[in-house]
């Protein structure tokens, strides 16, 4: 099975790449795009603890981030110890479970340090 990467979406008029997808292009308001892979690697800007997740988390808090990719910015769950968290490290995106709905679970992206 191929390895799964972050997906983003590329408006079709100015290519701007967004993610989430939107309804409308943020640069100029175009409404068609095209699905492209992201990098697996990005840095850590910023990262909060959340701590009342929603139901399905087994966690009793959880670590949310933004990495940066280059063209985007990626918000995600985070995989790390909060004493070793540094703005700026190296993060990869790891496809694993992430929380369980109506007893299945299900799987999304959570970044790891490099």
């Amino acid at each position: 099975m191929a390895e799964r990467t972050p997906k983003g979406y590329k408006c079709l008029n100015c290519g701007k790449v967004h993610y989430p997808k939107h309804g409308r292009c943020l640069e100029c308001k175009h409404q068609d795009f095209q699905e492209v892979e992201l990098p697996s690697i990005g840095s850590l800007v910023t990262y909060t603890i959340l701590k009342a997740p929603p139901s399905g988390i087994q966690k009793s808090s959880l670590l949310l981030g933004i990495v940066d990719l280059g063209e985007v910015r990626y918000t995600g769950q985070l995989d790390i110890d909060t004493d070793d968290i540094e703005l700026g490290m190296k993060l990869r995106a790891v496809w694993k479970p992430v929380r369980e709905i109506d007893g299945k679970m299900k799987s999304g992206f959570v970044w790891e340090p490099l």
